[in-house]
């Protein structure tokens, strides 16, 4: 039988270039370049006049609250309260007049008034509606004042500690009620429009908060910005496991950079974030040890973000890792044994023929592919498999490129992300199996 070394040897290439690629990187992103309206800092240049009435009630509330000798607590929504009077005549003044969210989300945008900006950014916290201070709190990033960034920042986390963690079964009967008497018919146009396609359930969580803006203060050069960036995050994964789950991955680069940051309170507030992810039963390490440090910090990003990911059924990330290596190089070992398999053809008990490559022996460090013993490989990426020439040809022809630049004749070139989808025969079903290099 043909040896299928040389493939391997090929998709070893292939894995390993994004690896080196990132380790000659001088610069590391958070992994969201793109900017929007959220992003750090905005340029607010217009006039955009408030409420005149609205905001001078708000005006008085946030002048009582930012005294430092002022008596605050939370209640259980998460928002501030003042023990003054006048502040109470003010906030009633508020709930009488009724803060649109809106107008508030066009001041922070917009206004080159910094004193009305901070006012709305105050004024936040007290829409009814928790979605919406929860869209309003992912503005604090972009705001271009420091001092109303760091005034907003503290109710931020007291709101999302009090209501992110809240579930459907947290809320009364009327609430429930509520909620399911303004949603839209299961299965109707209006359903699908907004993604629901069933009744809510008593573990479905409420709210969220965009999380993509604090990121991208890890971008930027001033170190405050930076530990802000990373406190915000951790108190947020604290809370809500799987925020980290679908945000953080990209940024990981970047915080295990902070992590050798010149800056003390950088440092501390990176581990944290790690800490905040890691295992519970995994042991902190000495944050003066920056060895163990790191090494913490890598076992605590694999245990969220395994590099070899089954993320479906039929759906496996190969992503960049030391897994990853050891994983081609048991591949190397095994393709070039010809016990591995051989070319076959067959047919279902309904008799539908098939034909290609039957692996007879699966390795105990290649069974994470998700190829079992016995499975005829009929085609890749479309292209039907008859033997190992066959399954050579298919791979290339995802995995290179042939780049005529140079030359007439062109250059073959490894791509840096590639996409394998193996169709296989077990028995009478027909499977497949993704892999996605990256």
């Amino acid at each position: 039988m043909m040896s299928l070394a040389p493939l391997a040897a090929s998709l070893a290439f292939l894995c390993l270039a994004p690896l080196a690629a990132q380790q000659q990187e001088q610069k590391v992103s958070s992994g969201y370049p793109d900017k929007d309206i959220l992003s750090p800092f905005r340029n607010p240049d217009e006039i955009a006049a408030p409420p005149d009435a609205l905001f001078a009630a708000l005006r008085t509330m946030r002048r009582i609250a930012d005294d430092p000798a002022a008596v605050r607590t939370f209640d259980r929504d998460g928002r501030e309260i003042i023990d003054d009077e006048t502040w109470r005549a003010a906030r009633s003044e508020v709930e009488r007049i009724g803060i649109d969210a809106g107008m508030l989300a066009v001041q922070m945008r917009t206004n080159r008034n910094a004193d009305e900006r901070a006012i709305a950014f105050y004024a936040a916290f007290w829409c009814s509606n928790i979605d919406y201070v929860f869209n309003l709190i992912s503005h604090i990033p972009g705001e271009p004042l420091r001092q109303t960034r760091e005034r907003a920042y503290p109710r931020a986390i007291a709101f999302v500690q009090a209501n992110i963690g809240r579930k459907f079964g947290d809320l009364s009967e009327d609430q429930q009620r509520a909620i399911r008497a303004e949603m839209p018919q299961i299965g109707s146009p209006a359903a699908m429009s907004r993604g629901i396609t069933r009744e809510p359930r008593e573990d479905d969580l409420l709210h969220s908060v965009h999380l993509v803006p604090f990121l991208q203060l890890l971008d930027l050069d001033d170190a405050l910005d930076q530990a802000q960036g990373l406190w915000f995050l951790k108190e947020t994964c604290l809370v809500r496991r799987d925020l980290a789950l679908s945000t953080l991955e990209p940024a990981l680069p970047r915080i295990r950079q902070l992590l050798r940051s010149k800056d003390a309170k950088i440092r501390h507030e990176a581990l944290s974030l790690f800490c905040a992810i890691a295992d519970k039963n995994e042991t902190q390490p000495d944050p003066a040890d920056a060895a163990a440090v790191e090494a913490f910090a890598i076992a605590a990003g694999k245990a969220m973000f395994p590099p070899l990911r089954r993320t479906s059924d039929g759906l496996m990330w190969l992503l960049p890792s030391d897994e990853r290596n050891a994983l081609v190089d048991a591949a190397i070992a095994a393709l070039g044994k010809e016990s591995l398999g051989r070319p076959d053809r067959g047919e279902t008990s309904s008799g539908v023929p098939f034909r290609g490559f039957r692996v007879d022996t699966v390795p105990a460090e290649l069974a994470v592919l998700g190829i079992p013993q016995g499975a005829v490989i009929t085609a890749i990426n479309g292209m039907p498999i008859h033997d190992a020439k066959s399954i050579r040809a298919a791979i290339e022809e995802q995995f290179w490129v042939l780049d005529r630049s140079e030359n007439k004749e062109g250059v073959k070139k490894p791509k840096t992300a590639a996409t394998l989808v193996v169709e296989f025969q077990q028995g009478d079903t027909a499977k497949a199996m993704e892999y996605r290099v990256r």
